[in-house]
């Protein structure tokens, strides 16, 4: 039965890894690291069914929880913060210390199988597991906090979303890892003799992030903050990829209605040539059209939201970072090919 789950798991990754890199797409950062944990979760998955069926490679498991451990860790961040602070970075290169150690010690997995508790760890490893499902779990529970209390300023529309999205996602992993620690202390203590095997825990987490990747919101794929991967080291004319993508999209610098490529330079400390180039050659835009077509963008979510039910479409232009009714109903009829009354009508 495990082997059969296994290599479902195995042909869902591939099919995810596919439709997340069908037509080509670029990739920005987020898609870098989910396409990173998508590709540990078939592999694994893949080596998993060798295992039942045939053969099990020594250490295989050790280093796949690991690097899906550093990877899932960095991707909270990323997401929720848009940024991977580098007090994180500092305690993953330990904790890969601390991992190359153990394995110089032998390190296995302590698993449950057919109700048989078997590579029971000395107290060294112990202290390293600990830290395992402390460094994950501090990620859950700190980006938790960061999503739903810290961040009290008013969120816009894309916030809401991937608020929706992340949160979703960050609970469902609290719950299973709470769960989990439950079920593994309730056997090791006699109590509880039903969790026959940690495997099923392993393939929850697999089907629960593959699901989570298959449900992402659309416009993460519209991402104009993006570069192919043969760029990824290259150089940028000295505007950092990162910071652009900080300021201009997670920020959501082009709803100041004061935009301008003089400020923006200045923000990304870099020269307005500098700035111009970096649009024209990597983003294959001018800062005007770039302005314009995420603010329709985001008067298009305000509308499909039905927020011209409350507001009127003067209003919801200035929220989205028009000085003026023409400026927008320009660009609207530009990049939508209807007036805002025409798009409210055709929603309906």
């Amino acid at each position: 039965m495990y082997a059969t789950i296994s290599f479902s798991i195995t042909l869902l990754g591939i099919f995810s890894i596919f439709e997340l890199s069908k037509g080509n797409q670029k990739f920005s950062l987020l898609k870098y690291y989910i396409l990173a944990r998508l590709i540990i979760i078939t592999a694994g998955s893949g080596l998993d069914y060798l295992g039942f069926s045939v053969y099990e490679l020594p250490l295989y498991k050790e280093i796949f929880k690991i690097t899906a451990l550093l990877v899932t860790v960095n991707f909270f961040f990323l997401i929720v913060q848009k940024r991977i602070p580098k007090q994180v970075v500092w305690i993953e290169i330990f904790f890969i210390a601390f991992f190359i150690v153990e394995l110089i010690f032998g390190i296995e997995t302590p698993i449950i199988k057919a109700g048989v508790l078997q590579n029971k760890p000395i107290l060294f490893h112990q202290i390293f597991y600990g830290s395992y499902v402390f460094l994950g779990s501090a990620a859950l529970f700190y980006n938790t906090y960061y999503l739903f209390i810290a961040k009290k300023r008013q969120v816009n529309l894309y916030e809401l979303k991937i608020k929706k999205w992340v949160g979703f996602y960050i609970l469902s992993n609290i719950i299973l890892v709470l769960i989990s620690i439950f079920f593994f202390r309730s056997f090791q203590n006699g109590t509880l003799g039903v969790y026959v095997n940690t495997m099923i825990t392993v393939f929850i987490h697999r089907f629960l992030f593959i699901f989570f990747i298959l449900i992402r919101p659309k416009f993460l794929d519209d991402d104009k903050f993006a570069r192919p991967f043969n760029q990824i080291l290259t150089k940028n004319n000295g505007v950092s990829f990162q910071n652009f993508d900080f300021l201009f999209y997670a920020n959501h610098y082009y709803l100041n209605q004061d935009a301008n490529m003089e400020d923006l330079a200045l923000k990304l400390n870099v020269s307005k040539i500098e700035l111009a180039n970096f649009l024209k050659h990597e983003i294959d835009e001018n800062f005007t059209e770039l302005l314009n077509k995420n603010r329709i963008g985001y008067l298009k979510e305000l509308l499909n939201a039905k927020k011209y039910e409350s507001f009127t479409i003067e209003a919801l232009s200035e929220m989205s970072g028009f000085n003026n009714r023409r400026s927008m109903y320009n660009a609207f009829h530009k990049h939508v090919g209807l007036t805002p009354t025409e798009f409210i009508k055709y929603l309906k």
